[in-house]
């Protein structure tokens, strides 16, 4: 299994530990330092547009690098480097903005946590999260601070949806829009993100903007 560890406070970097025959993806252009022994290439994952419009295959890219030895991947942002680890089957959702890297035996896919439509326009908007599957590793980065909330079944919080970082599968997501007229100026409408347990949400004070 990988080692994950992170170096620095201001701006971490991840550092991976890869033995004989083992991968992990990271995120493209995000390799700062590896060793002459560590390969590097590029995967292309794809998988079934989770909106249900065309084009019905999306794909996403990360870089591969493979063992033996030592690299470091870094975002550039301030923010918290944590780790976590699903056993087999288990999932996450998560925002696909905040993964750094996790092991070649974990799944990745796109999913759709909920749909919404702002007043007075013609189409769906969408709430999308990044689905890791397990067996494996996964290291993920927070923009500034972040805050964990444990929710009991009908228990709910309600956030921002650039701060909603992960939320365990089992948990009911439903996305409301507020503001417009009178009380803010026209076409001026906020969406925000009611979470209701069972389940684990993890949500940051930075500012992913979610994918629409």
């Amino acid at each position: 299994m990988a080692k994950f560890d992170h170096v620095g406070d201001i701006s971490p970097a991840l550092l991976i530990q890869l033995a004989q025959g083992e991968r992990v993806m990271v995120l493209v252009d995000s390799v700062r330092y590896r060793d002459p022994g560590v390969t590097v290439d590029r995967v292309k994952y794809e998988y079934p547009n989770p909106s249900g419009r065309m084009p019905k295959m999306l794909w996403h890219y990360f870089e591969s690098l493979d063992g033996p030895g030592s690299a470091t991947v870094s975002t550039g942002v301030v923010g918290e480097i944590r780790f976590g680890e699903l056993k087999a089957g288990e999932s996450l959702f998560l925002h696909s903005g905040g993964l750094m890297a996790h092991e070649s035996t974990v799944k990745f896919d796109l999913i759709t946590l909920a749909s919404y439509q702002l007043p007075r326009a013609a189409f769906t908007r969408y709430l999308y999260a990044a689905r890791l599957t397990g067996p494996g590793r996964f290291a993920y980065q927070t923009h500034g601070n972040a805050l964990s909330f444990t929710l009991k079944p009908g228990e709910t919080i309600r956030t921002e949806m650039h701060a909603l970082l992960s939320v365990t599968p089992g948990a009911t997501i439903r996305v409301n829009v507020y503001g417009g007229a009178p009380h803010f100026p026209p076409m001026h409408y906020f969406p925000l993100v009611d979470v209701t347990g069972p389940g684990t949400v993890l949500v940051h004070s930075g500012r992913f903007l979610m994918a629409e």
